[in-house]
């Protein structure tokens, strides 16, 4: 009653704890992840693209990954630059990737920028300028060395076009540009209460702004460069971060470089999430039983600010939710980031609750054991359970010194121990090509059974090998062990044919379509036959009487005839054999074609009448 009560006050404890504590994001931006970015971004480089855009994505996500632009890359990728920067043609953001670019890559040079300087100005002067010119208006007059001369007045252009469009994506780069004017972009503020609430959140555990990663990022980073306002709390920042861990199998440069921007933004801040999971495999075994725990920002560097202490709080057995562990303190890896839980356990999957700081996170772990047999009997007994029957003890992995001898009026009966209870345990029996598997019952304290009936089971004389197979997701020696052999002995055996004929496919099931009904008379047929063609007949006796005028008949009637003819003759097709898809991609051509040749031959007839009616 006491260790219950300990119990109960321990769960308590947890549920308290739980609920005072902040939640973490589950993973981080892993080396294999960087890995798959770098190349991605490489690929881009050393293409012949005539995106400039996406040339700066990819040597933007060089710099935030911390690596350098591979030197066999670089002149290619700078050659394209210089050769797509061109003041006339290109927009004012790619006139910004250009010249951003030309830096991150460190090209050698100047980048060609006459014209550049006067089109920005152009841009900060028009009052119909868009709030996302502005913004890369802005930028690339501060990277080109020129300081902004009215920024109270760009304020006012930025207020203005935020009253007609307030779009979310407006919004974000009104942000990134209201940062940059100091004092006269204090506007922004008044908003970013009303951009935070038009997130979505999904599942309780994401959020993000309509538009997705790219508009989500822009937002992110904007907001974060505004620290005095606590534009995110600490739980929207971990929800944001979840988002952008589900967007790691992202393909295109441009969708990288603003997945790991705000990343980044996220790890620079206030309210960088913490990521508490597990590295490597999320199993032990009782030989190792050392869980390693990382405890690190998005991507997966220690936090500015070290969390602790780190504590496992609970461990709960999945099977039957009983607590096994309780505030048991880690200890220290030999990373920074690393922390190693011992997980002495029995066998079986936890749930973990962990605590660093005020972060708290819940994993699954695996314990991994060894299975042992501890008893085995193997008999025979009779069907109708006329005498007790005999069992022979066997010990793993020992085989039966003989063969057991068996009828159509017995049963092999098979009992066995193991040391823990496992999920899978069969008997399999087997002859050449010939095998059948018995799952083993369990029955009690991890007590199996098998009682196979020969006769019905195997109604055949033949000698069957025996053996025991057994196997789980929490062992870590999954066997097959050779038991023994079995003889049986059938009195009038069924053959092999019949034998299929039990344990085989079945006979297959012919369909018998109903008798056709009898055809009408052979002149019926006739007589309907001529009524069907008699219009036709009529026509040709009326033209032979009448007579046919072809005097007007011209030359450029042909073409039109023959689609239409074309046309009749498809039908006739449809009708005989082909299907209606068949039948619709010919008749687009052979009808474009008739209807083509029939406005032509119309037109000239209208062309031809014309004077005629003059004359009149």
């Amino acid at each position: 009653m006491k260790m219950s009560s300990k119990l109960l006050l321990i769960c308590l404890l947890v549920a308290a704890l739980a609920s005072l504590s902040e939640a973490s994001i589950g993973g981080y931006i892993c080396p294999y992840s960087s890995k798959k970015f770098l190349d991605i971004a490489s690929k881009a480089l050393k293409a012949d693209t005539q995106d400039i855009s996406s040339l700066y994505h990819a040597a933007n996500s060089f710099k935030i990954l911390n690596e350098a632009v591979p030197a066999n890359l670089k002149p290619v990728a700078c050659q394209t630059v210089k050769k797509l920067f061109n003041v006339e043609t290109l927009e004012i953001d790619n006139l910004f990737y250009g010249v951003e670019s030309f830096k991150l890559l460190g090209c050698d040079g100047k980048l060609s920028t006459e014209g550049v300087v006067k089109k920005v100005q152009d841009i900060l002067q028009n009052e119909k300028s868009s709030v996302a010119s502005l913004h890369y208006a802005s930028k690339t007059q501060t990277f080109l060395g020129q300081q902004i001369s009215n920024q109270a007045k760009l304020a006012q252009l930025v207020q203005a076009q935020l009253k007609t469009d307030d779009s979310l994506l407006s919004l974000g780069h009104a942000l990134h540009l209201a940062a940059s004017l100091g004092q006269s972009g204090k506007f922004i503020t008044e908003r970013i209460e009303d951009i935070v609430v038009q997130a979505d959140e999904v599942d309780g555990k994401l959020l993000q702004w309509e538009g997705g990663l790219s508009t989500t990022s822009l937002i992110i980073t904007g907001l974060l460069q505004f620290p005095a306002s606590s534009p995110l709390n600490q739980p929207q920042a971990d929800k944001l971060a979840n988002y952008l861990l589900s967007r790691l199998t992202v393909q295109t440069p441009k969708g990288i470089s603003a997945l790991l921007e705000a990343a980044q933004a996220l790890a620079t801040s206030k309210v960088s999430p913490v990521s508490i999971s597990v590295t490597g495999q999320n199993s032990v075994t009782l030989d190792n039983p050392n869980l390693k725990i990382q405890v690190s920002d998005i991507f997966g560097k220690p936090l500015k600010t070290a969390l602790s202490p780190v504590v496992a709080q609970s461990a709960t057995r999945i099977a039957d939710d009983v607590v096994v562990l309780a505030k048991q303190p880690l200890n220290v890896g030999a990373k920074e980031t690393e922390f190693v839980l011992p997980l002495k356990l029995e066998p079986g999957y936890y749930k973990i609750l962990l605590n660093a700081g005020p972060h708290s996170t819940t994993l699954t772990a695996r314990v991994l054991g060894p299975v042992q047999v501890k008893t085995f009997e193997i008999g025979l007994s009779d069907a109708d359970q006329s005498s007790a029957p005999k069992l022979e003890k066997l010990t793993h992995p020992n085989k039966l010194n003989k063969k057991l001898q068996g009828d159509s009026g017995q049963n092999l009966l098979v009992k066995f121990t193991l040391s823990r209870q496992v999920h899978q345990a069969f008997l399999r029996l087997s002859s050449g090509k010939k095998e059948i598997i018995f799952v083993a019952g369990h029955e009690s304290n991890s007590q199996y059974k098998v009682e196979a009936d020969l006769g019905q089971e195997l109604p055949i004389s033949d000698s069957f090998n025996i053996e025991l197979i057994i196997g789980d997701s929490i062992i870590t020696n999954p066997f097959r062990w050779q038991v023994g052999e079995i003889e049986i002995k059938i009195t009038n055996a069924p053959t092999v044919a019949s034998l299929k004929t039990l344990r085989g496919p079945k006979p297959e099931i012919e369909h018998m379509f109903r008798k056709p009904e009898k055809r009408p008379a052979k002149a019926v047929s006739l007589l309907f036959t001529g009524l069907t063609a008699a219009p036709f007949l009529i026509l040709l006796i009326l033209w032979s009487r009448i007579g046919v005028n072809l005097s007007n008949f011209s030359m450029r009637a042909v073409p039109f005839h023959l689609g239409f003819g074309a046309i009749l003759g498809l039908f006739t097709c449809f009708w005989l054999k082909l299907d209606m898809f068949v039948t619709c991609a010919w008749l687009i051509p052979v009808g474009g074609f008739t209807f083509f040749t029939g406005h032509r031959l119309l037109s000239h007839m209208a062309r031809s009448k014309k004077p005629e009616k003059a004359d009149k």
